[in-house]
């Protein structure tokens, strides 16, 4: 059984944090018509708009992921698990894009073509398909990220436990 790390997790928690909205912003950069935006969007929670509310909700992202990554750290230890954290990672991102879905139809975000707030849905079902299917890869990256990192960072760890 692998013990909980703490810092393996919040670093790789926060890699994968970062990683998770490249589908997102790539999706944006090559004009497909992408409406989520959750730095945006905890941006306005925490009150702020413009490009400081957009970098205090990465921050706030950011630091949500390093939670997460170590909620995923005590999942691993809680199953016993002893390798194939990728797997597990993976699992545990099914969890949480689970319980990411209704967070996201109750936390009001900016819609960018209507300008109307809290609109966006379970799992951002009410901005489309694409949106969806977006928000489900960028957890299930999550997930795998998570766990190869934090089988990588573990002091106790390493390619064995990763993969």
């Amino acid at each position: 059984m692998i013990p909980i790390a703490v810092w393996p997790a919040v670093l790789a928690g926060l890699i994968a944090g970062a990683v998770m909205e490249g589908p997102v912003y790539l999706q944006k950069a090559l004009g497909l018509r992408i409406k989520q935006n959750i730095f945006r969007t905890w941006g306005i929670l925490l009150g702020m708009r413009g490009p400081g509310g957009y970098f205090a909700g990465f921050l706030f992202h950011e630091l949500l992921a390093a939670v997460i990554a170590i909620g995923y750290a005590v999942f691993f230890r809680l199953l016993g698990v002893e390798g194939n954290l990728w797997l597990w990672g993976l699992l545990g991102a099914v969890i949480h894009y689970a319980l990411a879905g209704p967070v996201v139809k109750v936390i009001p975000s900016l819609d960018p073509e209507t300008g109307e707030v809290g609109k966006q849905g379970f799992a951002y079902r009410n901005y489309g398909a694409p949106d969806v299917a977006t928000s489900l890869v960028g957890h299930l990256t999550f997930g795998v990220l998570t766990g190869i990192l934090y089988g990588l960072f573990h002091s106790g760890g390493g390619t064995d436990i990763a993969f």
